[in-house]
């Protein structure tokens, strides 16, 4: 097991890691494993760079804003994803349930597990990043 931390911070040390490109800044991922790196470590880290894109795709076609702050946090265990998403906004709880809608709808990665898997999606403010 272990968590994947995804943001456009190029600055954090990471192990298993991978850079993508959406909207805004390029998205880096990196996951630190206590077995090293794992071929679970990179479905996790696929599913937090999806799950981080399509946030901001979101925010892209449903509100016009290709600049909102994203930042990630997924950690896979077994039968459980807890997915921990830091966004630069206060979100309703209705907004909540649109993003996960759309996350469920584009995420190519989340597509590809098993139904029986839990997936639980956390949301917070991010602090401002100076």
């Amino acid at each position: 097991s272990g968590g994947v931390y995804v943001s456009n911070d190029s600055k954090r040390e990471r192990s298993v890691s991978g850079i993508s490109r959406g909207y805004g800044e390029p998205v880096h991922t990196f996951g630190v494993t206590e077995k090293g790196e794992t071929p679970v470590s990179r479905v996790n880290i696929g599913l937090a760079a999806c799950v981080t894109m399509c946030v901001q795709g979101y925010y892209a076609s449903k509100e016009g804003n290709k600049t909102m702050p994203v930042q990630v946090e997924s950690r896979l265990d077994n039968e459980h994803i807890e997915v921990l998403a830091g966004i630069g906004e206060e979100v309703s709880s209705e907004k909540q349930e649109k993003i996960l809608a759309y996350v469920d709808q584009k995420c190519k990665v989340k597509a590809l597990f098993q139904e029986s898997i839990i997936f639980e999606a956390k949301f917070y403010v991010l602090e401002s990043v100076e």
